[in-house]
């Protein structure tokens, strides 16, 4: 049989075709209630094929919500491009969960946040937890979802990463290649992501029982120019490290072109893990050992936790995902 589509579907043609009722239509298209997966594909499936989209403008109207969630990006201090880089595909996953939730992406900067913007919700990625807007974002009495952010607002969430754990991981893969002269490129400090594998470093080398003088500890700020520049002070020192764990693939990176502007050789002379595993690490020149983040996760469950934390479910106050070492050629034995 062949189903003739009206220019405009219901909600009701939706549950007809799908064998549902229009309340569990209603739970599935607003991502509430409990609903068996094979149920929900099956609704969203039909939902697609006959055209329907919920009219987000006259729900508004009715809830006196606005179908937005902002998602409010830093400039990973100072660097806006750094940031686009990194949270592109955190980006990308966040705006098909809001999605399949019936929520729409407002993309702001922190310097947005005060203006006549309103939203149902926010998720905060890349600043300082101490940062201004944070507060300015909490007092919109919204829920709040930090990206490696810690929000203190009412109703908030955080997603993050295991940031010392990857740190760990560095560091027991070059002491298992015999390295004992580790140094550490440092990300910006006013960062949790900074700030966690700095620490976690200084805990992990003396746990190890290395003795790693100060000069050892470079402090950049994530960018490929920080990286370059605290690695050629490092090459200088009467003493260089062997091994260079950085606290972003960026840093990595530039650091691999400043050992060979030394005329020395990555890996044999000195090797480089990184921290990411951005789509040029395996690329590169040699390809670079790095801990690899699960950005895509990182983006799916934030968005989930505000989808949640709207509608009134209890949500998982604190999620770490894991992370997974990557050995390529820049720390060959």
């Amino acid at each position: 049989m062949v189903h003739h589509v009206s220019e405009r579907a219901t909600i009701r043609d939706v549950a007809e075709r799908a064998g549902v009722s229009i309340a569990t239509v209603s739970r599935v298209l607003n991502d509430k209630g409990d609903v068996s997966e094979e149920t929900r594909e099956r609704v969203r499936e039909v939902a697609r094929s006959v055209g329907y989209t919920a009219d987000r403008a006259a729900r508004s109207l009715v809830t006196q919500r606005t179908g937005l969630v902002a998602v409010v990006v830093g400039d990973n201090a100072g660097h806006r491009d750094l940031s686009l880089l990194f949270f592109g595909k955190v980006l990308a996953a966040i705006s098909r969960r809001l999605d399949h939730g019936g929520y729409d992406p407002l993309l702001l900067q922190p310097h947005d946040v005060g203006l006549h913007h309103r939203f149902d919700a926010a998720i905060v990625i890349g600043v300082d937890s101490d940062d201004a807007f944070v507060e300015e974002v909490a007092a919109r009495h919204v829920p709040v979802v930090g990206v490696d952010v810690r929000c203190h607002a009412a109703h908030s969430a955080f997603v993050g990463s295991d940031h010392a754990g990857g740190v760990r991981l560095a560091l027991a893969h070059l002491h298992a290649l015999g390295h004992r002269r580790i140094a550490h490129l440092a990300g910006a400090l006013n960062t949790l992501a900074g700030s966690e594998r700095f620490d976690a470093f200084r805990r992990e080398t003396d746990r190890l029982e290395l003795d790693i003088p100060e000069e050892y500890v470079r402090r950049g700020d994530f960018s490929s120019a920080s990286g370059y520049r605290e690695t050629s002070a490092l090459l200088a020192l009467p003493e260089p490290p062997t091994a260079i764990v950085a606290a972003s693939d960026l840093m990595a990176l530039a650091a691999l072109q400043a050992i060979r502007d030394a005329g020395l050789q990555p890996a044999r002379d000195v090797a480089v893990v990184g921290f990411d595993d951005l789509e040029a690490a395996a690329l590169a020149h040699p390809p670079l050992t790095t801990i690899r983040q699960n950005r895509e996760e990182l983006g799916e469950l934030a968005a989930t936790r505000a989808l949640e934390l709207m509608s009134e479910e209890r949500a998982k106050p604190e999620t770490v995902l894991p992370v997974e070492l990557v050995v390529r050629a820049s720390t060959a034995a």
